[in-house]
């Protein structure tokens, strides 16, 4: 009569190669998986222009006006077709991504403290 449990026969040279692959992931070193602070890819340095382009100054301003255009055009637009009204959406998406990050800095206030917070550490508490 067999009894109810699942039996599990493991040979000897699973079991082995079992534990050598456990003890790999387990003693592997944390420089692997570190983060380097150079990049050097060729296309680093037109990212970093881009990213700050759609973060600057000109972006949130028309970011800002995209929002009040877009929303205007949905609120008072009348009957649109849906092609249309796929597209306004899309900029009001675009909008608000462009917009958030100086929003959510705007508000809670955040570039301040940091910048607050790397004076006194430069000038060793002294503000």
């Amino acid at each position: 009569m067999k009894s109810g449990l699942i039996q599990f026969n493991l040979s000897k040279h699973a079991f082995i190669a079992f534990l050598g692959a456990l003890l790999f992931f387990v003693a592997a070193e944390p420089a692997l998986a570190s983060n380097t602070s150079g990049g050097g890819l060729p296309f680093d340095d037109w990212m970093t222009t881009i990213r700050t382009s759609v973060t600057g100054p000109f972006a949130y301003t028309a970011s800002i006006i995209g929002l009040v255009g877009a929303g205007a055009m949905l609120i008072f637009g009348g009957d649109m077709n849906g092609f249309l009204r796929t597209l306004i959406f899309i900029v009001l998406v675009l909008s608000f991504l462009v917009a958030a990050q100086n929003t959510l800095s705007a508000i809670t206030g955040q570039g301040a403290e940091l910048a607050a917070m790397l004076t006194n550490v430069k000038t060793g508490g002294v503000a």
